[in-house]
């Protein structure tokens, strides 16, 4: 086997034969290091993916499936959200539950509100008397 070259700071004194080396923050003794050959505190390997990524991939992976008489790919998660509809439609109460709940937090955006000219109005002028109170600007 090969010896480990020692850290780059470590200096063995003439007479005493004591090591140099600082011993801190980053620097561990030399003699608790991780020896050659460990494959403890490696750390993830390259290229392996985070829980994350597989759960992503596991449901935008696309599958085939048969929906009004038609073949066509959907991925998983689309797949997943069809039968959850058939399900609620049917009658099952869960399944009502579960699908009211994505629409909610999914469905669709509601019109956004058209604010008129009164109320910007109204909104400008409490910002000017805010900043005249603070100071900042003058009275016009």
């Amino acid at each position: 086997m090969t010896e480990s070259k020692p850290p780059p700071n470590s200096e063995k004194d003439g007479d005493a034969g004591e090591k140099t080396y600082e011993v801190g923050f980053g620097k561990p003794p030399v003699e608790t290091r991780f020896k050659p050959g460990n494959t403890c505190g490696k750390g993830r390997r390259k290229g392996s993916k985070n829980m994350k990524t597989v759960v992503r991939e596991a449901l935008e992976a696309k599958v085939p499936a048969r929906i009004n008489g038609a073949t066509r790919k959907m991925a998983k998660i689309e797949l997943a959200m069809h039968q959850l509809a058939n399900r609620a439609s049917s009658g099952d109460l869960k399944a009502i539950g579960m699908a009211l709940e994505a629409y909610e937090r999914h469905g669709p955006l509601e019109e956004e509100e058209v604010i008129s000219d009164d109320q910007v109005a109204y909104d400008l002028a409490t910002l000017r008397h805010l900043l005249m109170m603070k100071g900042e600007i003058d009275l016009e």
